[in-house]
């Protein structure tokens, strides 16, 4: 052979004329080839610019259903009437006529201040006023006859009249030392003893009417107008799993300037006393209830720079619809503009997805929860 080892023990091309460069290329083109077809395979060609498979896909089609706007706000629960129970005048307190946390009639005695003083002072009224009616009958007689002068008999008018205001004045100070509970309710706990001194203004207890109870909330002022009496609201208590239905009675005409809220406040049974005045409530205020709403999962908007778009699929290609938003819930958004019903809405691969893109939807894929009352 025409063959001879180099310095590095490869082989090269001992004819003349050759180059042992590109003796050595061809020979390895030649021995890849070689390996290609010990190894029983085949150089497989990468099809060139063969159609694109679509994409996967999950979709929502948007179907009329309920849809409830709802506001959440808090609130604090409040006596249906509540009032202090103080004596107006100085004194010492000589009977207390209910029991703590007791529940007590309208009208019933409470609290009894001591009167002795009044009472003395009342009876010598009434007895001046007596003398001064006396005087007043015998000079209308004199007068009658022109015993006496007019200017006379009116002076004798003038006091009886003024010792009757005396009498009325101190008889309405007695009554003033017994007091009676203005309507029925449950008397909290009180302040002083029997036998205490008690001053104009103090606090003896407080007296709290609790079923029906009420709850009052703040709502934004864009919502003030909407609200009516009549309106239901739902609300719940911290740590009470329980679910607790008022109705709104009254709606504050004004707008708290610092908040730019509405005062709202509702009215609900208090069975077995389980509310109570001053608790915190999460109050849940249903505002209205459209019955065709369309709406789409919150992942299906896709924001750009002039507004939100979903992506419909027609003929198993994406296209974009420009939308108009409505009511926000934690997981769902009401499509007002842009869509028909029986439009489906494209839910998934939104990023990876253009206008025209081929896309198929996923079988046996989880249809969104459908817009309901009772989220």
């Amino acid at each position: 052979m025409n063959e001879r080892m180099d310095l590095q023990g490869g082989m090269t091309d001992a004819r003349p004329g050759m180059k042992g460069g590109a003796w050595r290329s061809g020979n390895m083109l030649l021995g890849v080839a070689v390996l290609l077809a010990s190894c029983g395979g085949d150089v497989e060609q990468v099809p060139q610019g063969g159609p694109m498979q679509a994409m996967a896909v999950q979709v929502h089609v948007l179907r009329p259903g309920v849809l409830d706007n709802r506001l959440t706000t808090t609130g604090t629960l409040l006596a249906n009437e509540e009032v202090e129970i103080v004596s107006e005048l100085a004194g010492r307190v000589q009977a207390l006529n209910f029991n703590e946390g007791g529940g007590v009639a309208a009208g019933q005695v409470l609290v009894r201040i001591n009167d002795d003083e009044l009472q003395a002072q009342l009876r010598k009224a009434e007895a001046n006023l007596k003398l001064a009616q006396d005087d007043e009958a015998r000079k209308s007689q004199l007068l009658a006859v022109k015993g006496i002068s007019q200017e006379q008999y009116d002076a004798a008018v003038t006091q009886m009249a003024a010792l009757q205001a005396d009498v009325d004045d101190l008889r309405a100070r007695v009554a003033k030392c017994t007091i009676r509970a203005p309507f029925a309710g449950t008397v909290g706990l009180r302040m002083v003893s029997e036998g205490g001194y008690v001053a104009p203004n103090t606090r003896i207890a407080t007296l709290r009417q609790t079923d029906p109870i009420k709850l009052e909330f703040a709502v934004p002022e864009r919502h003030g107008r909407e609200l009516r009496a009549g309106t239901a609201v739902d609300f719940f208590l911290e740590g009470d799993t329980a679910r607790y239905s008022a109705e709104v009675y009254a709606v504050d005409p004004s707008v708290d300037a610092t908040t730019r809220t509405v005062k709202v406040r509702a009215r609900t049974r208090n069975h077995g006393s389980r509310l109570l005045p001053g608790a915190f409530a999460k109050v849940d205020v249903r505002l209205e209830r459209m019955n065709d709403a369309l709406v789409v999962p919150a992942e299906a908007l896709v924001p750009d720079i002039q507004g939100q778009k979903v992506l419909l699929m027609k003929g198993g290609k994406a296209v974009s619809a420009r939308v108009q938003t409505g009511i926000r819930t934690a997981e769902e958004v009401q499509l007002t503009s842009g869509v028909q019903p029986g439009d489906t809405v494209v839910v998934s691969g939104l990023l990876a997805l253009k206008d025209g893109a081929s896309v198929q939807p996923i079988r046996n894929a989880p249809e969104p929860a459908k817009a309901d009352s009772a989220r």
